[in-house]
């Protein structure tokens, strides 16, 4: 005999239960009856609807969902180098140093030819690193080669970022995050500057993406980190301001996985890693005694806070909005990781990473501030605005609102960042003087024996290597070892200034945005020797203080 019970139907997929942030128990979905057609007179269970998620992307992880999100990183990528390769300018001293060092560097390294540039100390790094990349890139494609090189580390870093992001909160913040990170000054800029900062924000993201990589596994794989983190400091002295927020975001994104203990071991053994991978070759004093003020324009605090408004201001109000309304409360699905595992948080360790974050993006301007510097800022801004970009995506995405609420929200806030990253990169790379005329009376009166003294570094080695060598070009920097007619030795400042005095030089440039006590002693000795005539300056365009000059023996 056939049984008349009914079969029990499987349960509906939206019948799952929402989960509730915090840890709180799950809210269950009023049930709502549905009239069917029902013949038999059999009683059916009701039919339940859930609650709408608070965030409208799909939890679950679909084929769609990845290759949408990889065409959408692909499109800020090719924005990203759109606004880069639109940078066209004569190299910055600095770039010239880097590669006119590099150039020796390797040529030392391969076949052993003396090094006799006085350039090394311009690297604001390790002369053995950056510099002979960037002296191979010159040889294969001058300086395009080199800022094709830079752009390449850019368009890494933004990738790394994409995916740290995305094991942090998901695709949608991942690609809010980058899209607006890929369009300030500092990444466009640096993303096409042949400087040791394009290589070590790319170490510095690597190391960012390792340590979110191995939160969830054993807390002796944050070591992997330790190595790109060590390399940083040594490629640019400056990427130490980035290693208490690496530090403490290996203990922020382990906090909901772990108890604490292990969570702050994780932090130790990445601190540690780091000091004892810089112990080698003295590279731990030289990052330890680093400052913003070796080698950098002083900059009035006006200045700085002027520069930080303009430049990351508007990027830092959203990571900072980000940051509070992230603590405030968290959203289903932001912590969906790859796997589509969701990561239990706390208000505790929802403060604790938003502050890490955001840290660094104030950290840097205040230290510029204590030492009177702005010359590298618009360089070292980019430590902060990376560390940020996760958080500062997440405050894209909780202005644009639930299931895209409010789409011309973000649409708006990313089109300034669009037109202040355009215009302010632009400045940049016209805020110098007219480098093009100053190269231009150096070639006119550079003889085969002559001696050379410079504040511009690097600019003359590079371009007029057909009619000088770079040993004749004196660093203003790094000074003169000189001895005059008395038999006396001088070095350093001293000897500049005494080889001015005795009509050593036969040209001498100055630059405005040298450091102020050496400009100021070489004017004073070009003024009292009686040997130089001014035969050319130059002013910046943009009609600032930054001024090149020119003296010419008689």
């Amino acid at each position: 005999m056939m049984s008349t019970e009914p079969e029990s139907s499987p349960q509906h997929p939206l019948d799952a239960e929402p989960i509730a942030p915090d840890g709180a128990a799950p809210r269950r979905a009023a049930a709502v009856a549905v009239a069917v057609d029902n013949p038999d007179g059999v009683e059916l269970a009701p039919y339940t609807i859930p609650q709408v998620p608070a965030i409208g992307w799909d939890p679950a992880s679909s084929p769609r969902r990845r290759w949408i999100a990889r065409g959408l990183l692909g499109a800020v990528l090719a924005v990203q180098a759109a606004l880069s390769l639109r940078l066209l300018a004569a190299a910055h001293p600095d770039e010239a140093a880097a590669m006119v060092a590099g150039r020796q560097q390797l040529d030392h390294l391969l076949h052993g030819t003396p090094v006799t540039t006085d350039l090394l100390d311009r690297v604001p790094g390790s002369p053995w690193l950056y510099p002979p990349l960037a002296g191979a890139a010159a040889n294969a494609g001058g300086i395009w080669g080199t800022r094709l090189l830079s752009l390449g580390f850019g368009l890494l870093t933004t990738v790394l970022l994409y995916s740290l992001t995305r094991r942090l909160f998901n695709e949608r913040v991942a690609i809010c995050g980058i899209a607006a990170y890929a369009v300030l000054q500092s990444t466009v800029v640096v993303g096409f500057y042949g400087a040791p900062e394009s290589l070590a924000v790319l170490l510095v993201a690597l190391t960012a993406w390792l340590t979110v990589l191995t939160a969830r596994r054993s807390p002796a794989l944050v070591l992997t980190a330790a190595p790109p983190a060590a390399l940083a400091c040594a490629v640019a002295y400056s990427a130490v301001l980035a290693v208490p927020a690496l530090v403490l975001l290996a203990l922020a994104c382990a906090w909901p996985h772990r108890r604490p203990g292990p969570a702050a071991l994780r932090a130790l053994l990445l601190a540690v890693g780091t000091v004892l991978l810089l112990l080698p070759y003295g590279q731990l004093g030289k990052v330890a005694h680093w400052s913003p003020a070796h080698g950098n324009a002083p900059g009035s605090a006006g200045s700085i806070l002027l520069g930080t408004l303009q430049w990351g201001g508007l990027f830092t109000v959203l990571a900072v909005a980000g940051t509070i309304s992230y603590a405030r409360r968290e959203q289903m699905t932001e912590h969906e990781s790859p796997e589509g595992e969701r990561a239990a948080t706390t208000r505790a360790g929802r403060v604790l990473l938003g502050a890490v974050l955001t840290a660094t993006a104030l950290l840097i301007p205040a230290v510029h501030l204590s030492t009177g510097t702005s010359g590298a800022l618009f360089r070292h801004l980019g430590y902060g605005m990376l560390l940020a970009t996760p958080i500062a995506g997440l405050g894209l995405t909780r202005l644009v609102g639930a299931h895209f609420r409010h789409p011309q929200l973000g649409i708006l806030v990313w089109v300034a960042l669009l037109a202040l990253g355009m215009e302010q990169s632009a400045l940049r790379y016209q805020n110098g003087p007219d480098s093009g005329r100053l190269l231009a009376v150096l070639r006119a009166h550079a003889v085969p024996q002559g001696h050379y003294l410079t504040e511009v570094d690097g600019l003359a080695e590079y371009y007029l290597g057909s009619v000088s060598k770079p040993e004749q070009w004196v660093s203003a920097r790094a000074g003169t070892d000189y001895r005059d007619g008395a038999g006396m030795q001088h070095h350093g400042e001293d000897g500049s200034t005494a080889a001015i005095r005795d009509g050593w030089f036969t040209m001498v440039v100055l630059d405005s945005t040298a450091p102020e006590a050496t400009d100021r002693a070489l004017s004073a000795a070009l003024t009292a020797s009686g040997h130089y005539r001014l035969i050319a300056q130059f002013t910046s365009p943009t009609g600032d203080s930054s001024t090149y000059k020119v003296y010419l023996k008689h």
